[in-house]
């Protein structure tokens, strides 16, 4: 806090201002713009220190500077299939996913492949086959990411529903009364 008040007062000649000392009745000295009692003593401050600016080079004006970083590409990504809302028959084991996305897939830049928020596969590949899927609702996900990881673009969500056949064991007899 200190320093914030010695900066200020280093700044006050800038101002025009003039600055007084005075101590306070707990022996802490205090700088202000006012006198506060007949105490107060006028201080006089040193001139600033300055060092002009260093010159831009010629070359690095914003008009002739060449940014090397390449554009970041946005991906529009969509499922098409399956198709949301659709229903996985009985007898399909496999689970095929398909992708399409605008532009195409650059080079370093991966496809990552979610069903209900857990990672199924990256790849750069726009289709992948996911082996027996268990039955159920899920959701499905598919983004592209960067090499560092970064998003680029992520495509709706598709829900798919898995029927499986559930075998059901009998009973065991109940024992009858005698």
């Amino acid at each position: 806090m200190r320093a914030f008040w010695l900066l200020l007062l280093l700044l006050a000649p800038l101002a025009m201002a003039e600055i007084y000392k005075t101590v306070d009745k707990d022996g802490r000295t205090v700088y202000t713009d006012k006198p506060k009692t007949e105490n107060a003593e006028k201080v006089e401050l040193r001139g600033l220190n300055t060092v002009p600016g260093a010159q831009p080079l010629p070359d690095s004006s914003p008009a002739s500077s060449f940014d090397s970083r390449p554009a970041r590409v946005e991906y529009k990504i969509d499922i098409i299939s399956p198709r949301s809302d659709v229903t996985i028959p009985v007898g399909q084991r496999d689970l095929a996913i398909a992708a399409v996305l605008q532009p195409s897939l650059e080079e370093g830049h991966l496809l990552v492949y979610f069903m209900n928020g857990e990672l199924l596969e990256e790849t750069t590949m726009s289709n992948i086959i996911v082996k027996d899927v268990p039955r159920g609702t899920h959701t499905l996900v598919v983004e592209a990411i960067d090499a560092n990881g970064q998003s680029l673009g992520i495509s709706p969500p598709v829900i798919v529903n898995v029927i499986r056949t559930v075998v059901k064991k009998n009973a065991p007899p109940k024992p009858t009364p005698k």
